[in-house]
């Protein structure tokens, strides 16, 4: 037994050699070390490598040296300390010991890895393009919906050739993507309806990925744990970083979200200040990230350019369900996730004073929510009911289904305390359906072009009048029709281009 738990064991250990080898090799060519990699190690193994590349950072280690070593050698991004305390190590080294100085830090308890036994590859060339949460799963609102609309389109189009790039499930290394994540990201439509299986030991095989020199875009809101080394990377790696800057609700609105997603949005924020473009969905979180960006000048940091690349009023790549029944009465349709940020009990108040004037419609609200949240809003729900008011709540239809939903309603309600944009106003306006909405912040920059009503969200009664007044008013509503039609037409192909643009300007490739 012995004998056989030292060849598992020796078997082991060959192939994390192997491995640690192909790393080696691949980052030699991108470090100063101006030997032959693959000699040193042939004729000397990995150990006598990792000396030579330490060696040839001297005298003064650069920092994006520092972090590309510390990648190859424990297939780990590190954190912005591990970049520092491997720096001070190595110039404390006299070059002889660096050997020493690189693999104490790279070994860090602190770094982890769940990558040894992977290759690497080195992307100098094109851009890479983090999407690990839409890659794993099949939500698709909000965020989701805007990475799969734009990178689906940078991925067809041959002059761009992004690297999709997931992270090892430890979050401490980025990787190549399975063939079924890439399914969910680029051709989501065709994927949609199959349920994610257990792919870890898929994930544990990809190769991992090292952007050197190139562009990083982080479209999606990473998860807590990547943060830091996403920030360590932005700050030292020498690479490009650029970000889709989707709103500050969990700081600015923290008594509206669960108090996990403002600590993450903290920690979120660690990589915020460090990277290059904030590219903003609209004008309104343009003005949140240039205010963040000048908080942070007492550190002595400039922090990043914020730019306004606005969502376009499109439709997502489904299409409307053709068989949906034409409605009995007038149908208010609410879309968003339930939670008080939405303002849903505004309209629950609203229909419910408007019932009770006599009018006769429908409401239909269509969203997720979190349990926090939920339970007590379908209590509400549930009672309206009870006395025989037409109310409802819609949870996990299909983009199909909701679709419809919005060709069929007379008018959609959006009453949002604040957005970052707000998909489900531009997507009314964009099968021609009226909405009242807030008419401050972003959603009030959509409604300037026309087609909805505007309101206080804070006043209840501003939402009754609208409503009464598009459930009642035949000539106020073909106004607001009108209106959409006059609008001018932007779409997520326009949208897609543009943030292209402004990802790659100002010297990326």
């Amino acid at each position: 037994m012995t004998a056989i738990q030292g060849e598992v064991g020796e078997t082991v250990d060959r192939r994390l050699l192997d491995a640690l080898g192909g790393r080696l090799l691949a980052i030699a060519p991108h470090l100063p070390f101006t030997g032959d990699a693959g000699a040193v190690l042939v004729d000397r193994g990995p150990g006598p490598l990792v000396q030579e590349l330490a060696a040839s950072l001297l005298p003064e280690p650069a920092d994006a040296d520092v972090w590309l070593l510390l990648v190859g050698i424990s297939a780990a991004f590190p954190t912005a300390d591990q970049v520092r305390s491997a720096r001070r190590a190595l110039r404390r080294s006299d070059g002889v010991d660096a050997f020493s100085a690189i693999l104490s830090a790279a070994t860090d308890g602190s770094i982890g890895s769940d990558g040894l036994d992977r290759g690497i590859e080195v992307i100098t060339d094109r851009m890479v393009v983090d999407v690990d949460f839409c890659a794993r799963h099949l939500h698709n609102t909000g965020i989701q919906r805007v990475v799969r609309q734009t990178v689906s389109r940078w991925w067809s189009d041959e002059a761009h050739s992004p690297v999709l790039a997931g992270w090892t499930d430890g979050g401490r290394s980025m990787r190549r993507l399975t063939a079924a994540e890439l399914a969910r990201v680029v051709d989501y439509q065709s994927v949609k309806d199959l349920a994610p299986e257990d792919e870890r030991s898929e994930r544990g095989q990809t190769n991992l990925i090292v952007p050197v020199g190139t562009t990083v875009a982080v479209v999606e809101v990473p998860r807590y744990e990547i943060c830091d080394p996403l920030a360590a990377l932005a700050q030292f790696s020498g690479n490009r970083t650029v970000v889709i800057g989707y709103d500050a609700i969990p700081v600015v609105s923290a008594d509206t979200v669960p108090a996990a997603e403002t600590e993450r949005f903290v920690r979120y924020l660690s990589l915020i200040k460090y990277v290059d473009t904030v590219a903003a969905i609209s004008g309104s979180v343009q003005e949140e990230f240039a205010g963040f960006a000048h908080s942070v000048s007492p550190q002595g940091l400039s922090g990043p350019r914020s730019i306004e690349v606005a969502l376009p009023v499109d439709l997502p790549d489904a299409q409307a369900a053709s068989d949906a029944p034409a409605p009995e009465r007038p149908l208010v349709l609410c879309v968003g996730s339930q939670e008080p940020r939405k303002n849903h009990d505004a309209v629950l108040f609203a229909s419910e004073v408007l019932w009770r004037e006599g009018l006769d419609f429908e409401v239909r609200f269509v969203g997720r929510g979190s349990l926090w949240f939920t339970k007590g809003f379908d209590r509400r729900i549930s009672a309206l009911s009870q006395k025989g008011r037409d109310v409802a709540v819609l949870r996990g239809i299909s983009d199909e289904e909701m679709l419809s939903l919005y060709e069929r309603a007379r008018f959609t309600v959006f009453p949002s305390l604040q957005e970052g944009y707000g998909l489900p106003v531009a997507e009314s306006l964009a099968l021609r359906t009226p909405v009242i909405t807030t008419g401050y912040g972003s959603t009030g920059e959509i409604a300037r072009d026309g087609g909805c009503l505007t309101i206080d969200p804070r006043d209840d009664m501003t939402l009754v009048d609208a409503m009464r007044s598009l459930l009642t008013d035949d000539a106020e509503y073909t106004r607001l029709v009108t209106e959409i039609d006059e609008r001018p037409r932007r779409t997520w192909d326009d949208y897609a281009a543009e943030l292209w643009l402004a990802f790659t300007s100002d010297g990326a490739q």
